[in-house]
């Protein structure tokens, strides 16, 4: 079979498409709910101030759900019931994985965007209407949403290797295996740089130096090479581990 044919990726990512929609539009009803209730309960009647309802509104729905979405998306290649069916479908490996990435990845992002300005249109005229009042207007390119976004894609590309590498309660899994390897990459880097300026310290404290320490840093470009390539990293670690998966299945 080879790696990638378009008619047969079309195929795939329609039937994941209309496995997901179910969750998605359940979930998109069900937080329209909450989020209206939390949007006119934080809004003062009849007030000049709007707040910034939308930044944790539109965080949690791309965060939390993206995460959970993400962390299912895989649900079918270690359960027992449906493996055989995951086996058996005409796509390659290359096909399902990209499918899926682009499902819970760059669509998820553009329809919680897509859905929440709609959401923020409507919650605002609804608080218009029964409170004289409405919270500030939704800004998806203001810079703590840019850096929401950036976050989100990070996050998501180590619960998308986790989905594939975890069995089960995926989403705990890799949240404490993120958790674990931050922990440690900061110790790593305590620990070096005490030892690489051992006679700059006076005491075992991380803010106690007897002379200044001038710490190189990155140009802005070579930082974000860095950042792509690991991001691109994370991603090829997910794609051989689902490669891996199929063998595994196959024996």
């Amino acid at each position: 079979m080879r790696s990638f044919n378009l008619s047969r990726f079309v195929r795939v990512f329609s039937n994941d498409l209309l496995q997901q929609w179910r969750k998605i539009w359940i979930a998109t009803l069900a937080f329209a709910g909450i989020g209206l209730i939390c949007y006119l309960t934080n809004v003062e009647p009849h007030s000049t101030g709007r707040p910034e309802i939308y930044v944790a509104l539109f965080s949690a729905v791309l965060l939390g759900g993206g995460l959970v979405l993400t962390s299912t998306i895989f649900a079918d290649l270690h359960d027992p019931l449906q493996s055989a069916r995951y086996l058996t479908l005409p796509c390659s490996n290359l096909e399902r994985f990209v499918s899926r990435y682009l499902l819970t990845g760059p669509l998820y992002y553009l329809y919680v965007l897509i859905g929440y300005a709609v959401f923020d249109w409507a919650a605002a005229q609804i608080s218009d209407a029964t409170m004289g009042t409405r919270a500030a207007a939704f800004a998806p390119l203001s810079p703590r949403m840019q850096e929401v976004t950036l976050w989100y894609f990070w996050f998501h590309a180590l619960m998308f290797a986790g989905a594939i590498y975890f069995r089960s309660y995926a989403l705990i899994k890799t949240a404490l295996s993120g958790v674990l390897i931050a922990t440690g990459v900061a110790l790593m880097y305590l620990i070096s740089l005490r030892l690489i300026f051992w006679s700059h310290f006076t005491t075992f404290l991380p803010n106690e130096s007897a002379a200044r320490i001038d710490l190189f840093f990155l140009p802005t470009w070579a930082s974000i090479t860095a950042e792509l390539l690991l991001y691109g990293w994370l991603l090829f670690i997910a794609y051989q581990c689902l490669r891996e998966h199929e063998v595994q299945r196959e024996l």
